[in-house]
């Protein structure tokens, strides 16, 4: 293949399309590489995995400070708010021990960026991979210690491109699964965000957290795991035995949630009233557990987000709905429990089953397995059906891990019975 401009080398059978080529163009126009400056020629590289094409040069510290954008979304055209990295957090002896290299004139490499003019063209490189070394470079800039960086830079990326190449380079490095989870759901649509914003999960404008959050914001694996275990309670009947479920976080997205997402109505009511009451339920808990002089434990105040405790109560919420008489004392939960919080933290922290129980228990809702997830139904279906006393007490938080048991140990011996 004939070269598409001078200073670069393209591979024989590498054949960018026009826009690639015009992207190139531009970026040797706008941008001059230290290997340029030097007289080497810089390669054209394909990444067969995204079918995408980079180049590797290095650029001066002053250029990435400048120049780069951390702020990266997944379609400019939808939204400029959305960014798809993760946070940047200058908090830790990692960062900080990063930026005292860049202070020092450490040369970093692999910093992975698109070039895009199409939304804030005056920072066109848009990083996909090293945000935190870019903020450590630019700090360094701040005090004139200027060197060279290696810098991957791709050209006309899709939307899937994009989320396939940002999710490769955050799980070459410590990150969390819910980025990753986020990244997921950014590909599949905005409809996921769009419910949590109608139904208060999340302000406008606002988009999941990539980590568990101290001030409550969900990540998408809670919202996933809600949806999940709503439709499953609704398909199941009272006398079942019932396990709610969490959906799994990371790489690939939950088989769960992955065969619902297709079916959802996004506008079915039953989905927006439970999605209303939960975060009615969430923000309650966190109003009156912050609110009080003692027993003001973060823990207690985002109880409802702990991937327990959501699964449950979303599991129940779905059952009950052929009853509406319970459902509406399990949604009338949130405002029970004055002057403690609705979901009474601390008597369920203090719940065991004497003789089955280890000292090192730490209560309900504390753990993700499926003792913990039936027990957690059993206190939310419990207080909703049978409780004599509308809310959560440590009496009936006691009589919920005893019901589950008694459930368990019949179904087991049903089990038993059936193979003799």
């Amino acid at each position: 293949m004939k070269n598409v401009i001078e200073s670069l080398t393209v591979p024989a059978g590498f054949n960018p399309d026009a826009g690639v080529v015009q992207r190139l163009r531009a970026f040797l126009r706008n941008f001059e590489p230290f290997e340029e400056k030097t007289g080497v020629k810089l390669l054209l590289l394909l990444d067969k995995r995204s079918e995408a094409f980079y180049l590797n040069c290095h650029l001066d510290s002053e250029t990435l400070a400048s120049k780069t954008d951390v702020e990266a979304v997944l379609d400019p055209v939808e939204s400029e708010d959305y960014k798809l990295n993760r946070e940047i957090y200058t908090d830790t002896y990692a960062y900080r021990f990063m930026e005292s290299d860049a202070l020092m004139g450490r040369s970093f490499e692999d910093l992975v960026v698109e070039y895009d003019t199409s939304y804030r063209a005056d920072k066109p490189l848009k990083v996909f991979g090293g945000q935190h070394r870019v903020k450590a470079i630019t700090e360094a800039v701040k005090n004139n210690v200027s060197v060279v960086h290696g810098v991957r830079v791709y050209f006309g990326l899709s939307t899937e491109q994009k989320v396939n190449i940002a999710m490769a380079n955050n799980t070459s490095i410590a990150v969390s699964n819910d980025l990753l989870d986020r990244m997921q759901e950014d590909l599949l649509g905005a409809d996921l965000r769009n419910w949590c914003q109608s139904v208060g999960l999340l302000n406008e404008g606002q988009s999941f957290v990539d980590r568990r959050s101290p001030e409550g914001i969900p990540t998408v694996r809670i919202v996933r795991t809600l949806l999940v275990n709503l439709y499953l309670g609704k398909e199941s009947e009272e006398d079942d035995f019932h396990l709610p479920i969490v959906c799994s976080s990371g790489p690939g997205i939950d088989e769960h949630y992955k065969n619902l997402r297709t079916t959802i109505d996004w506008s079915d009511e039953a989905l927006k009233t439970m999605g209303q009451q939960f975060s009615r339920l969430h923000k309650l808990q966190r109003e009156r557990v912050l609110s009080r002089d003692t027993d003001k434990f973060i823990e207690f105040a985002n109880k409802p987000m702990h991937p327990c405790v959501a699964a449950s109560w979303a599991y129940v919420a779905g059952l009950l709905q052929r009853t509406p008489e319970s459902l509406a004392n399990h949604y009338a939960l949130a405002t029970l429990g004055s002057p403690g919080d609705p979901l009474n933290a601390k008597a369920l922290l203090h719940a065991s089953l004497k003789g089955v129980d280890p000292d090192t228990y730490r209560g309900l809702g504390a753990r993700i397995n499926n003792v913990e997830l039936g027990r957690m139904l059993e206190v939310f279906l419990l207080q909703a059906t049978k409780a004599t006393q509308r809310g959560i007490t440590q009496k009936l938080a006691n009589a919920a891990i005893q019901s589950y048991e008694a459930k368990k140990a019949k179904r087991e011996a049903d089990k038993a019975l059936k193979g003799i």
